[in-house]
């Protein structure tokens, strides 16, 4: 009997060492579970930080290119700015690399649901994408993890890209300087009578010209331009006919009265000049297109910049059709805005001159609706798209 009771002891104490022999077993399981899972923790920490220094990083490079490419339109000092600025900035306690294939140049447009849409390669250039990568074959490498080895990866892979617009617009206004121009703004008259008091004398400034009327509307253009996001340069090129009349004033059929220029004011002050200037002629809108196509491809054009160009006349050709010079220009990436300024201007030739330079049409029958027609351009300076 005492045999049996020391046996049944004996079984309990064997019970209670196995059972303690479990529960170390569980304990270190446990144990290695946590520290798995803390070292994942961690290293899930890490990589939202390593993602969002990247996205940072990228987005930073992007406008660095996208600002040097507009100021210098050199696409090799744009790649140099986006390398700089990743170099100088660290991704996982290390300076990124970028290369070249990391920075992409391409235009972006305006969708429906207010997005920008990015085409690599497509002109004219307006934006900058740089991906940003920590993958296998890129500069840097992928990233290390602090406790890859306890689950069985050492790193991770990752990537960032980023898009920068930049909005350079070079503009054109061609602006009809006919003798008709002269007229008051709402004159019914098909020309001005070369007998008329104003025919040798700059434009009425009241009853106001239509003239001093497209003067007073491009003093508001300017100001829009202002405060838009877009960085504009701006030229003035005029066109009637050639032509000396009984004044003793010779005019040629075009002229470059403005090239290009960053300084907004001088197109005020070029267009006063010519308030204060005789002139008179008949309608060569041809010549104007070819020359504001010269100037917008010019030297003074800057090489990736949208280019527009804004025609206005208030009356009908007088030479050759301009559409086929409009043609020519949309095919250099010139998009033509037109505006036809009196009831006596021929709105379907410049409905076609629109569509030929894929713009659009405007038609001012007074002095209020000619400003507003110039808001409504200089409004949509920054969505203009292929």
């Amino acid at each position: 009997m005492s045999s049996s009771r020391h046996f049944g002891a004996r079984g309990r104490s064997r019970r209670r060492r196995d059972r303690k022999g479990v529960i170390v077993v569980l304990a270190a399981i446990m144990l290695l579970v946590l520290l798995v899972f803390a070292g994942f923790s961690v290293d899930l920490a890490h990589m939202m930080r390593v993602r969002t220094e990247l996205r940072a990083v990228a987005d930073l490079a992007a406008k660095a290119a996208a600002g040097e490419l507009s100021r210098t339109q050199d696409l090799g000092m744009a790649r140099e700015a986006a390398k700089e600025v990743a170099v100088n900035n660290q991704v996982a306690a290390t300076n990124l690399t970028l290369v070249d294939d990391d920075i992409v140049f391409g235009h972006s447009t305006l969708q429906g649901n207010g997005a920008w849409s990015f085409q690599a390669g497509t002109n004219p250039l307006n934006s900058v994408n740089v991906n940003a990568r920590r993958v296998d074959g890129s500069a840097d490498g992928p990233v290390a993890l602090f406790f890859g080895n306890l689950y069985g990866r050492d790193n991770f892979q990752t990537q960032a890209s980023a898009t920068a617009l930049f909005l350079d617009v070079d503009i054109c206004l061609v602006l009809d300087r006919s003798s008709s121009m002269k007229l008051t703004v709402g004159s019914q008259a098909g020309g001005m009578n070369p007998n008329s008091y104003w025919f040798c004398r700059p434009p009425r400034p009241g009853p106001v010209s239509r003239w001093v009327a497209l003067d007073d509307a491009i003093e508001l253009f300017v100001d829009h331009l202002t405060n838009t996001q877009a960085v504009e340069h701006v030229a003035v090129v005029t066109f009637a006919s050639n032509y000396t009349d009984r004044c003793g004033v010779t005019n040629l059929k075009a002229t470059v009265d403005q090239d290009l220029s960053g300084n907004l004011s001088l197109v005020n002050a070029t267009i006063a000049t010519r308030s204060n200037t005789v002139w008179n002629g008949a309608t060569d809108i041809e010549a104007g297109i070819a020359l504001g196509h010269t100037v917008l491809t010019g030297t003074s054009a800057r090489t990736y910049s949208t280019k527009v160009m804004i025609l206005l006349t208030d009356g009908v050709y007088t030479y050759a059709n301009p559409v086929p010079a409009a043609t020519a220009a949309a095919n250099d990436n010139i998009f033509i805005h037109t505006i036809t300024f009196s009831n006596g201007a021929n709105q379907a030739d410049m409905q076609a001159v629109a569509q030929a330079g894929n713009g659009n049409h405007f038609h001012a029958p007074n002095a209020a609706a000619l400003e507003d027609v110039f808001a409504q351009i200089a409004a949509s300076i920054t969505i203009l798209t292929e």
